[in-house]
């Protein structure tokens, strides 16, 4: 045999194969990013829902008890879906893929239900889809991106979050201004037919990441409900896991009320039109497209808990300062700021969740528990401030969101000094 053309062939054999594994991993982050940047199409509508919000209250003249219950019904079925889609995400793996697909319809039809929607009952029936569809999102989505990567877990959730911070930010700046030259029905039409084509792009990118069409097709095989349970029930009988589920619910009854009641607050206590209340979202979560990766990172390196008090701290003490201080252009400041750290803590206390279940096969069912956790205490927000609003006035509001996180961050406190160990698996 030629040596010269046998060491040619085999250089030329290495690079084909180096070639189509390049190849392979670009279609594999590729598909990673198809699901972070499809979640903020939910984000657009879900914050620019709340400028819409103070133009239904007026136009149905509604009472804050009325508009506190339109957020308790979104979180409350958001929860009731995430727990038991989470559960059947884990057992049928294989369809992860389509649930994201049909989240995203589903999404945009209840939307555009909302538009068509002449009643407050009829409304709230709508929105009570929106918040089950988009619930079913984020088992198959944070289950696959936690599996695709372990190492990176942190920062890969805290990266999808901040993809929804973009659409938290857009939405609102975008809808305000809509709201000056058409009928917020008119707005919701458009929700489907985005739904439509986003989920179309993602179909397209999905389709050619071979890993992660690997990773379906070798859960086909469905696991047994006994041998589930009995994983889920090893796993939650784990104390860090009860604290971060205690810390995580806290926290959102604090926080869960304030996107409905921030836009309220600025049209009665500042006057402020819809422009404004839509800059004022958009800065509540502007700032956290970067600041959330930065944090999930962090994590990533010096272990869930330690970031998760930081936040908490920082989050109780600006919602003091906003009760002290909070008008005017220091009221727009402290918003800023305030959601810098507002959205963070959730992608952590998920990373952290997963990293307790590590090689359970439990992605779903953790995402999906969490998310009930957090819907169970954060839906009782708005009721509860749409009574404490009632009889002590828009004065209340920032006191008791500090309240909320000062108790939150003494339970991660607890979780730091004596379960210091509960931090990322994959550094251990």
């Amino acid at each position: 045999m030629d040596v010269k053309n046998f060491n040619g062939s085999g250089v030329t054999l290495t690079k084909r194969v180096n070639d189509r594994v390049s190849a392979a991993r670009l279609n594999d982050r590729a598909a990673a990013g198809g699901i972070i940047a499809s979640h903020t199409f939910q984000h657009l509508y879900n914050q620019g829902f709340w400028v819409i919000l103070p133009s239904i209250y007026t136009s149905l003249g509604l009472t804050p008890i009325a508009a506190g219950l339109i957020g308790t019904i979104r979180q409350v079925t958001s929860g009731l879906a995430s727990i038991m889609g989470g559960f059947l995400v884990d057992k049928f793996q294989h369809r992860r893929v389509l649930v994201l697909y049909l989240s995203l319809l589903a999404i945009g039809a209840g939307y555009l239900l909302v538009g068509l929607s002449p009643t407050y009952l009829l409304i709230l029936i709508s929105l009570a889809l929106v918040g089950a569809a988009a619930s079913m999102w984020h088992p198959p989505a944070l289950g696959l991106l936690s599996q695709q990567f372990p190492q990176r877990r942190g920062l890969l959730l805290a990266l999808h979050r901040s993809s929804g911070n973009v659409g938290d930010t857009v939405g609102p700046l975008v809808i305000g201004a809509l709201l000056v030259v058409m009928t917020w029905q008119k707005i919701l039409f458009g929700a489907f037919p985005l739904a439509v084509l986003i989920a179309l792009l993602l179909w397209l990118v999905l389709r050619h990441a071979n890993a992660w069409q690997t990773a379906v097709e070798a859960s086909t095989t469905h696991r047994p409900i006994g041998e589930q349970f009995s994983a889920l029930k090893e796993v939650l009988r784990k104390r860090e896991l009860i604290l971060l589920f205690l810390v995580s619910g806290v926290s959102g009854l604090g926080q869960g009320s304030l996107m409905l009641w921030l836009p309220l607050y600025l049209q009665e206590t500042q006057g402020m039109g819809s422009v404004g209340i839509g800059i004022h979202l958009a800065l509540l979560s502007g700032i956290a497209i970067a600041s959330g990766p930065l944090l999930g990172l962090l994590s990533d390196r010096l272990g869930r808990n330690r970031v998760i008090f930081m936040i908490l701290m920082i989050k109780t003490t600006l919602a003091v300062l906003l009760a002290l201080v909070g008008k005017g252009i220091v009221l727009t400041i402290l918003v800023g700021f305030l959601g810098a750290f507002l959205f963070a803590l959730n992608p952590l206390v998920q990373a952290g969740a997963l990293d307790i279940a590590e090689g359970k096969r439990l992605e779903g069912s953790m995402v999906g528990l969490l998310w009930g956790n957090n819907a169970a205490f954060s839906g009782a927000a708005p009721l509860l401030l749409g009574f404490l609003i009632t009889s002590s006035g828009y004065g209340i509001l920032f006191w008791y969101i500090a309240g909320m996180n000062l108790i939150a961050a003494l339970m991660a406190f607890s979780l730091l000094i004596f379960l210091p160990r509960t931090q990322r698996v994959a550094s251990s």
